[in-house]
């Protein structure tokens, strides 16, 4: 019988806690990190309840999966979780669409894909090329940054209409 642990519970981590804690995505926690030999086993009789119905999700002692990483990364620095690059980069940079989707950290077909998306009679077009067949950084980061549902939301607050406004 699985017994169920409170989401709070610091010393146990979930495939998602691991991911959020590294900066990674789960995918890879799942694909790539369980896979490793120093990877601890999943503890056994113990779940967190999902917010659905299925079985718990596994669970991971932290201080095992912290000494996994550190011992991964130690024999292959190249894996485990990433350095956080530069993020100040020059304006006037002309960068191509997969310098932009490393600079965004998007994925490189997603990126592909804007100009698509975004064409020039759209209220938000994504910048064009120029003559020599790169984009101007200063541009896409003010395109990115005015994009709806990148958290630029008004500053103004909105407010529920009363029941005198919204009659039912």
């Amino acid at each position: 019988m699985t017994e169920i642990i409170p989401w709070d519970t610091p010393e146990f981590w979930t495939v998602h806690h691991v991911a959020a804690h590294y900066d990674v995505t789960e995918a890879t926690v799942t694909r790539e990190w369980v896979h490793w030999p120093q990877w601890p086993a999943a503890t056994e009789g113990l779940g967190k309840r999902r917010a659905t119905r299925g079985r718990p999700m596994k669970v991971y002692p932290r201080d095992a999966v912290e000494a996994a990483i550190r011992a991964h990364t130690t024999t292959n620095p190249e894996f485990g979780p990433p350095t956080r690059p530069d993020r100040h980069w020059p304006r006037h940079d002309r960068v191509t669409l997969a310098e932009i989707a490393r600079r965004l950290d998007r994925d490189y077909v997603e990126i592909r894909n804007y100009p698509r998306l975004y064409p020039d009679d759209s209220t938000n077009p994504f910048p064009t090329t120029d003559t020599d067949g790169l984009r101007s950084w200063g541009e896409v980061i003010d395109w990115h940054t005015s994009r709806r549902g990148m958290g630029n939301r008004s500053t103004t607050k909105t407010t529920p209409p009363t029941d005198n406004e919204n009659p039912r």
